[in-house]
């Protein structure tokens, strides 16, 4: 066959691609008009494609020589081999199974089985091409834009301090049973900390503890007030000024969370948690922690890897919990929660969920201040 044939003289009609042509005047669940994180930064490497899920669709991201990050759907569409397994020449994705070749806007440029070893004189004849998405680098994150609608409306949450002197950040990626309601509500739970963390993040003292709950159109903000709650095991590292403590916790809608801990003005501690649904029973979550404490630089250095440890061993039992909290669901279908006065918070993620699937915001009847007061 002569690499000078005209390439659609060669191939036969395609079948429509899901993944590409999607009926955009059907019903459409608002999780998928959201920015999720695919993955780290540090985890895309060069010269080799990394294949994730979010919301059930495989995705398959590659870094260009130039450094811009494509992402496409991970699935060839000659016969539906997972490109993710394949290899990049140049700026191209090949499939492994039969060479096919994928460029940044996911079109097909080379087919070796009409075009021989060498690529075709006029690659865009294809009728082929996989669906891109947008993709976004920000703080140490690449972001992919499932949705149908416009990707640069929508914003895409900052990391805090991330990059801002003396603060100092890193990120730790797990992967959870439980879907975004379930996670954010963990990580947005105080109650649970004395006895999944007991001793270790927080122990329980037989005293009330008083916070107010804001519930607003995108978000819900918990504001404790107890100056004497205290976290963790290392007062003289997080507040050796001995510094009442103040604690915010804040839900924005709809997958990420964030705990603020602080002392004063110079010693602060925060934990970020992106949820990235895997499918109806898994996420990925990115947790950035933030801190900065006053201390010497050279032994917040040689106290980095003890403090990464720390955490590592509180988000493990996160993990399991959730694992234990999954299965116990899974026991016995059709159950329904029973909320107490303390699980407000809870009440309210599901409110801000519910409405993110229509496709809105929390009607302005719901939003309000709650007083919540439970015992630790």
């Amino acid at each position: 066959m002569s690499t000078t044939d005209q390439p659609s003289d060669h191939v036969i009609a395609f079948q429509k691609n899901p993944a590409i042509d999607t009926d955009t005047t059907a019903p459409r669940d608002g999780l998928h008009e959201q920015w999720f994180v695919a993955c780290t930064e540090r985890e895309l490497r060069r010269g080799k494609p990394l294949g994730v899920k979010i919301l059930d669709l495989g995705i398959v991201l590659f870094r260009q020589s130039g450094g811009e990050v494509t992402a496409l759907v991970d699935q060839c569409v000659h016969r539906g081999t997972r490109l993710s397994a394949g290899k990049l020449a140049g700026d191209c994705l090949v499939c492994p199974y039969h060479g096919w070749r994928y460029d940044a806007q996911g079109r097909v440029v080379h087919i070796p089985t009409i075009d021989g070893m060498q690529p075709a004189a006029k690659p865009a004849d294809y009728p082929f091409r996989q669906r891109p998405f947008p993709v976004r680098e920000q703080d140490g994150l690449v972001w992919v834009y499932l949705g149908t609608d416009d990707a640069d409306a929508k914003p895409i949450f900052r990391m805090p301090f991330y990059g801002t002197k003396p603060w100092q950040s890193y990120f730790m990626v797990n992967t959870f049973d439980g879907d975004i309601g379930m996670l954010a509500q963990n990580f947005m739970d105080v109650p649970h900390t004395v006895f999944v963390h007991d001793g270790i993040f927080r122990s329980s003292r037989g005293s009330a503890m008083e916070a107010t709950v804001a519930l607003k159109a995108e978000s819900v903000e918990v504001t404790y007030h107890d100056d004497h709650d205290k976290i963790g095991m290392m007062d003289w590292l997080t507040n050796p000024d001995h510094e009442p403590l103040v604690h915010t916790d804040r839900f924005f809608a709809p997958n990420v969370t964030r705990c603020d801990y602080s002392w004063g003005s110079r010693s602060g501690f925060l934990i970020v948690s992106q949820i990235t649904p895997i499918d109806a029973w898994r996420s990925r979550v990115y947790t950035y922690i933030a801190y900065r404490f006053p201390l010497p630089r050279w032994l917040l250095r040689a106290l980095r890897p003890l403090l990464h440890l720390y955490t590592h061993v509180v988000i493990q039992q996160d993990v399991r919990i959730m694992r234990a909290h999954r299965q116990g669901l899974d026991n016995a279908p059709g159950f329904e929660a029973h909320n107490v006065r303390a699980d407000v918070v809870h009440v309210g993620i599901e409110r801000l969920l519910a409405a993110v699937r229509r496709g809105e915001t929390l009607p302005e009847a719901q939003q309000g201040k709650k007083p919540m007061r439970f015992e630790l």
